[in-house]
């Protein structure tokens, strides 16, 4: 028997959210991350793609984090009875990145809703679909329907290209040209793949790139700026600190403070 404790859709955080849990959460725990985050398995440190998850057991150490100033995941705390043999069917304890995440989210999305009902039969629905979700991700990945597959590798790639490039991307259209689409049927098929939107993905891949330099060089923030695709440090700045809650200067002192730590 499956029984759920805590579940989150879309949740999103800002700034230098961690989740560090030596002893683990008490529970089993499954993370859909939707934005690149920082990971520490066994004592090593993993950047996690977006649309990748970790089911972690239970007393399993917890720990990952943002890195770019915008998180969102989606998560669910629960427990198993110890005559289930469900979590002997999926891989555990390490990172997966080959999984259909959109038949996932639809399934998290009923499970949202039944959570939320008066239903009698809840906990029962909520085994199930659980139960579904862990299956699900036990087949690894599948391709979209309605002709979406078509798109999905290049999405993929396009979408390892804005994180590996930050300023080179300076408009939606842009974007959609790369794989011949309209700009509006562009946003369309990269929110449902991703569940976020590219310009959302623009702004998270500007700012972790602009962590970066500010905490590995010595570049002035003009230049960092120019970098993370803006015209003007004025504007970069602006966002930076909305989405890290430090201007570039005050984060780069806390970088330097931290590695004199160590």
């Amino acid at each position: 028997m499956i029984s759920l404790n805590a579940i989150g859709k879309d949740t999103r955080h800002t700034g230098d959210f961690c989740i560090w849990r030596p002893d683990g959460s008490g529970d089993n725990l499954l993370v859909i991350f939707k934005t690149s985050a920082l990971l520490i398995i066994d004592g090593n440190e993993i950047i996690v793609p977006p649309d990748s998850l970790i089911i972690y057991k239970k007393d399993t150490p917890q720990y990952y984090k943002t890195i770019c100033g915008n998180y969102a995941n989606h998560f669910i705390h629960f427990n198993v009875t110890d005559d289930d043999n469900i979590l002997d069917t999926v891989e555990t304890d390490r990172l997966i990145t080959s999984v259909n995440i959109s038949a996932v989210e639809e399934l998290l999305t009923i499970l949202c809703r039944e959570n939320m009902s008066p239903s009698e039969h809840r906990r029962q629905y909520a085994d199930m679909l659980i139960r579904m979700i862990l299956m699900k991700i036990s087949e690894g990945g599948g391709e979209s329907s309605d002709g979406e597959h078509t798109y999905s590798e290049q999405l993929r790639q396009l979408r390892a290209d804005i994180y590996s490039n930050a300023g080179g991307f300076g408009s939606v259209r842009q974007l959609a040209d790369r794989i011949n689409l309209s700009p509006s049927y562009f946003q369309t098929v990269y929110k449902k793949q991703f569940g976020v939107s590219c310009y959302e993905d623009i702004i998270s891949a500007r700012v972790q790139s602009g962590q970066y330099y500010l905490a590995t060089t010595a570049l002035p923030v003009k230049e960092i700026s120019q970098i993370c695709g803006y015209d003007t440090d004025i504007c970069f700045m602006r966002v930076f600190k909305k989405h890290t809650g430090l201007t570039p200067c005050e984060y780069r002192k806390r970088a330097a403070g931290k590695e004199r730590a160590v």
